[in-house]
Parts: C-alpha cells; structure tokens; sequence
C-alpha cells in the first residue's frame, strides 16, 4: 500500500479470543511463557454473549490480556463446552501470527513448556526481513511468532516493541480463498493479493512435501496489520452453538470505520469496546468477526 492509497476502513486487528475448560491455567500459561499481563478479569456480561451468539455464556469468567506495554490482544473465556480444536481440522480462524523481538530465544524458552514448537525458527520464503517459529498453544491454537526486522513492500509491516508485542496477522483457514477475499475486501474497502507459496507447517501437519505450494491471500488492514488466508481441502465446519465458541481461536476482532449496515449493533461500557457500537458477524468459512467501530458515534 502506497502513501497515496486510502487507508484500509478495516483494521487494526485487535484482539483474539480463546475459549478454554480450564481457562484459568491457559491465562496463567500466557502469562508465564509469552509474557502477557493481565488487564481485566470480570465475568462475561449478558450483552456481550448475546451479540456473541453464546447466551449460555453469560456470566463465564473472563480476562483481558495484553503484553509489557499494556497493549490488549488476547482474551480468555471459562467455556466448558470448548475442547481444543486439532490444528488445521476445520475451517475458520487457524492461527495467531505474533509479533516478538527474538523467535529463536522464544523457541528455546518454549522447549519444556505447555507451547509445543512445531518448527524450528527460521526465516520466511517471502522475505529474509520476516523470521518466525511455529508453536501449538495449549488450547489447540497455532501461533507464528514472528520478527519482522525491516520494510517488506508491498506490505506494511510493524515491528516489535518488546519481547512479545501483540497480534498482527489473524491467519484463516479457507475452502475458497478468492471468496474469502471478497467477503473481507468489502469490509476494508481495499483490494488484497493472491499468490502462491510455501507453508511448511502446513505441510509438515498435513504429512504433504515440505517444498509443496499452497493458493494464500493477503489483505492489508488499517495500522500495519493483515488478514492472511490459506486455502486448504478437507476442512470441516466450525461448530456454532449457543452454549459454547468452541475450541481453538474462537473470534477475531477488529477495528472498523463504520459497521456494516442491516446489522444488530450493541454499546457495551468494557473494555475493549469502551462504549462503541460493535456487531458479531459470519465471514464466508463460517468464522466468527466481531467489529468495533474505530470511534464513538
């Protein structure tokens, strides 16, 4: 993206949502291995597991995490309905891609902790600028944590402002990428890329060729983040129940200029929505999206 083009109306991502039975340990996993901190800690009100389409959830401990700086992106809910997803089973919300100062430190510190690494830390095929590891999280949730140590064109692209900063690119399992790609370009009002290439945990979990390509999109977003999406055969559907998010990444929130119209809207006083108007909708894998709108109206 140009200095000339028009900033994305989608965007930043902000924050990711986890649903655990134990949801207590996995906050204190976070906390004790990828340096979280947590911000709030308040049972789940009746408002917000409405819009979320889990009534049966309302009054479920909750906490707010974010990293060193106060920064949020990550929350935690007690969901007893929620068993970990297995990794690249269905479609939907697939990975967190974090930003962090040192992946190769994080992979060594991760080694005897509940964070399975899946990958040796090692640089992108996309750019030498851009090094990760892959890891499983506790609640079947994939994380790349990512370094991003100089300018990536045409991508905008942050960098870290402590050991593990905050989510950056939420990661999409697709059955169709091209219709994925739409659904999130309308939101953004912004074109995105497709093109092919490596994913080697991909393959590595699939039990495919190491070298073997896969068809991914990007779509930049507003305060140098992404959307990526891969597209992958044989993904089930994601569970959707009003008792349970289920397993593995539940929800991706994003900032948004203004939310889409026809759509039930609430206002509630927590944090992260602090008052403004925000919507939970469907994207075209049946993920589940949750927009706040940028500013208070």
């Amino acid at each position: 993206m140009s200095i000339n083009e028009p900033t994305p109306a989608l965007g930043p991502c902000t924050i990711a949502t986890l649903a655990s039975p134990d949801a207590a340990a996995l906050v204190d996993q976070y906390c004790s291995y990828l340096q979280c901190r947590v911000l709030a800690s308040e049972p789940l009100t009746p408002g917000v597991a409405e819009q979320w389409d889990c009534p049966d959830l309302a009054d479920a401990p909750c906490w707010l995490l974010g990293n060193a700086l106060g920064h949020p992106w990550l929350r935690i809910i007690e969901d007893a309905g929620a068993e970990p997803a297995a990794p690249l089973s269905r479609a939907g919300w697939m990975s967190l891609e974090i930003l962090v100062e040192d992946p190769d430190a994080l992979a060594a510190d991760l080694t005897s902790s509940p964070f399975k690494v899946l990958r040796p830390a090692a640089n992108l095929e996309l750019s030498d600028k851009i090094r990760a590891v892959q890891v499983q999280g506790p609640a079947g949730e994939l994380l790349y944590l990512t370094r991003i140590s100089g300018a990536v064109p045409p991508f905008q692209l942050p960098q870290a402002r402590c050991a593990v900063d905050h989510l950056f690119i939420p990661v999409l399992a697709s059955r169709d990428r091209s219709a994925s790609l739409a659904s999130y370009e309308s939101l953004a009002q912004h074109d995105g890329l497709s093109f092919d290439t490596r994913v080697t945990v991909i393959n590595q979990l699939r039990g495919l060729p190491l070298a073997q390509q896969h068809p991914l999109a990007t779509l930049q977003l507003a305060d140098s983040t992404l959307i990526e999406i891969d597209q992958l055969p044989d993904l089930a559907t994601p569970p959707r129940q009003a008792d349970s998010l289920g397993g593995g990444i539940a929800m991706i929130t994003f900032l948004i200029d203004r939310l889409p119209p026809d759509v039930v809207t609430f206002r509630h006083r927590e944090a992260p929505y602090d008052g403004r108007r925000s919507c939970t909708v469907y994207g075209h894998d049946g993920e589940r999206i949750e927009l706040i709108e940028r500013t208070a109206h």
